[in-house]
């Protein structure tokens, strides 16, 4: 029988949203259902109680992969909160113990704890179902079922799921965070994914249902991981980075929470490695073909500025409280919770106010065809994919067509030529191998034969990178094309800089680094009436701005004295001559919007006045009667537009539904715009919208 872990009442039948400051803002124009509100909606504290037979009845189907216990909570929240929130199907599978030196530690305690590292791990099992409670039900002390499940080759595994709520699973593998105490180095889950003959064990932690450790190799675990991807068929995968970024760390950027050389602590990255490794042998069954996958950076995020609005963030620090617990105040033998970490201490990290994709730009890519309908592409699966309208302005969709590109990362972007062929670039996993050498990622390109017609192969592009360690660190492609037909593709590099190449009649040239600068991930790039390209980028003071002087010309990195930024910019090239720049504010996350004269010049503010709404790229699209429109991801996942650059002054509008990624925002000219986006349920969305 299960066990059982629980010290309240009895357990609400609901998964009400809980009043964290997670809650959305207030939805006008929803088509939703009018015998209750959409969850996550209603002002905090009044929201509708959804039964527990609504777990998953939003069709989509999250499998979360992290190391660490607190990981999701600290890097994949708020889109935790949200899929809790729209009764996903939620399933977060945590690969580490996380026993440490087994001391946990009270804030203001005098009395230094003994080394336990059973009781701490088992401590931090107990913190998380408070948290996972706290955002499902409204309070900590819910009642959860504790069980062994045993995987294919015998080893036996930790699943936890709320009471009377199955949409709602922990899954903890255990291995032990060290797995040399006392004598010896340490080794770790990176040890393990580096060398095929190590083996490893389980740990047992107090109060798990699982009772005696089981030896863990490379194989076995990615085994296991492939087993669970079999066994719930995600619709969406949230994992950590598998390539963060490399960091200099000197007095200007001391080391802090991150691995020497790097933005993020190794396990992370090593949780994200053997998740691709498991989703590329659950590709190669058969068994996988429409799932999305969004990653996340982990301690990058306490080195650029903070990017999510205040409520949100004390939404992610009451779930981290929660987390924390208190000692005595549960019942369970182990402890109840990470001491350290609750009564506000995860403020001083630096990862609370942030959450950062590592593909920011990823999300469907969409326009009108030769023939009207509109076209999109996005990544499912690992390939690309691309929908079409049954009709010009029908607004319904043909099933997605895959068109190979096995291995590409979350993020494309496509192009129509001038005889009207769509041309498709990408981001690959050329190579997933234990060592550096063998561990490659590449650009690769894809275009139609003929108008209309099929797909050839996927030819790689290489990467701007010579060294392959430096590769992996180098970001999705960005793209425009003038109207002389050169095209200009841009990725962001191990340096945090910028490198170009560009394809003219005479073919691709080299690839060229444009220097200068330090941005984030996420690059938007325009040409202007005059052919002109430019490129913009979020830094940590300002945004960036690469320009040509002249159509074809080199690019120069212009000064633009703009605010700092909290995300990636986006540009919009008026036919005025003039560009549109828009982009949230550091620590507020307000949406900026700034315009730059036809042939340069100073950037001027323009005064929009729209509160700060969600976090993540904003999307421009021209509007009806010269204004434009502006397209925002709230703080539960729907979208907010406003209409800018009118006399009117600019108000939100809601459009409901979640999206993975950005949204975008399409149409042809003098139509009513679209919204297109991503669904967790790995669907393709539209509406047509005001503006």
């Amino acid at each position: 029988m299960p066990e059982h872990i629980g010290t309240g009442g009895p357990l609400r039948p609901t998964r009400r949203a809980v009043a964290l400051g997670l809650a959305a803002l207030t939805v006008a124009g929803c088509g939703d259902r009018a015998e209750r509100p959409r969850p996550g909606t209603a002002p905090a504290g009044k929201r509708g109680k959804v039964s527990a037979a609504a777990d998953g009845s939003s069709g989509a189907r999250v499998l979360q992969v992290v190391a660490h216990p607190d990981d999701d909570l600290y890097f994949l929240n708020p889109d935790l909160q949200q899929s809790i929130d729209a009764n996903d199907q939620l399933v977060t599978v945590y690969l580490i113990s996380g026993e440490a030196d087994g001391r946990n530690k009270a804030p203001g305690s005098t009395t230094a704890p003994k080394a336990d590292r059973a009781a701490y791990a088992g401590a931090r099992r107990q913190g998380l179902r408070q948290a996972y409670s706290l955002m499902a039900t409204g309070r900590t002390d819910a009642r959860w079922e504790l069980k062994a499940d045993k995987l294919p080759d015998g080893t036996l595994i930790e699943t936890d799921t709320l009471a009377g709520h199955p949409g709602l699973q922990l899954v903890f593998l255990g291995l032990l965070q060290h797995s040399s105490h006392g004598g010896g180095r340490s080794r770790g889950l990176v040890d393990l994914w580096a060398d095929p003959a190590m083996v490893t064990s389980t740990h047992v932690t107090t109060g798990s249902p699982v009772r005696d450790p089981h030896r863990v190799t490379r194989a076995s675990l990615t085994d296991a991981l492939v087993h669970l991807l079999e066994q719930y068929r995600p619709t969406l995968v949230r994992t950590m980075d598998p390539d963060p970024d490399m960091q200099v760390h000197d007095k200007k950027h001391r080391l802090h929470h991150d691995a020497h050389g790097y933005s993020d602590h190794p396990d992370h990255t090593a949780a994200a490695l053997f998740t691709h490794a498991a989703l590329a042998r659950y590709r190669s069954r058969g068994a996988g073909r429409s799932y999305l996958v969004t990653a996340y950076r982990g301690y990058y995020n306490e080195r650029w500025p903070d990017n999510l609005p205040r409520q949100v963030v004390r939404g992610k620090a009451d779930v981290l409280n929660a987390y924390g617990g208190n000692p005595g105040s549960c019942g369970f033998a182990a402890g109840c919770g990470d001491y350290d970490v609750g009564r506000d201490r995860s403020f001083g990290t630096g990862w609370l106010q942030r959450t950062s994709p590592r593909h920011p730009a990823a999300g469907p890519r969409t326009r009108p065809a030769p023939d009207g309908r509109l076209t999109a592409f996005a990544v499912l699966g690992g390939q690309a994919a691309m929908w079409q309208e049954t009709g010009r302005g029908s607004g319904t969709w043909t099933a997605p067509r895959l068109l190979g590109g096995d291995g590409l990362l979350p993020g494309l972007t496509a192009e129509l030529t001038e005889d009207g062929r769509w041309q498709l670039f990408a981001e690959r996993i050329a190579a997933l191998g234990r060592t550096r050498p063998d561990n490659r990622r590449e650009i690769v390109t894809a275009g139609q034969t003929r108008k209309g017609g099929p797909f050839g192969a996927w030819s790689s592009l290489g990467n701007p990178e010579t060294d392959p360690d430096h590769g992996r660190r180098v970001g999705g492609p960005v793209t425009v094309r003038t109207a002389d037909g050169t095209t200009c593709l841009f990725v962001r590099t191990w340096a945090k800089g910028v490198a170009v190449r560009r394809h003219t009649d005479a073919g691709w040239d080299g690839w060229t680094d444009l220097g200068g600068a330090e941005v984030q991930e996420g690059l938007s790039a325009v040409a202007d009436r005059e052919g002109r390209v430019h490129l913009f980028g979020s830094a940590h003071d300002t945004v960036h701005h690469w320009a040509q002087q002249r159509p074809g010309g080199d690019f120069t990195l212009v000064p633009t004295g703009l605010p700092a930024p909290a995300d990636p910019p986006t540009a919009l090239a008026r036919p005025d001559g003039t560009i549109l720049l828009a982009f949230r504010e550091a620590g507020s996350a307000r949406p900026l919007v700034h315009t730059l004269p036809a042939g340069g010049g100073t950037w001027r503010p323009e005064r929009v006045g729209l509160d700060a709404r969600g976090y993540g790229m904003l999307t421009l699209h021209p509007a009806r009667g010269g204004g434009v429109l502006l397209a925002a991801r709230n703080n539960n996942g729907s979208t907010s537009l406003a209409t800018i650059g009118t006399r009117k002054a600019p108000r939100w509008s809601t459009v409901a539904g979640r999206a993975v990624g950005n949204v975008c925002l399409t149409g042809a000219a003098g139509a009513r715009p679209v919204l297109v986006r991503l669904g967790p349920d790995a669907t393709l969305h539209s509406e047509t919208v005001a503006g």
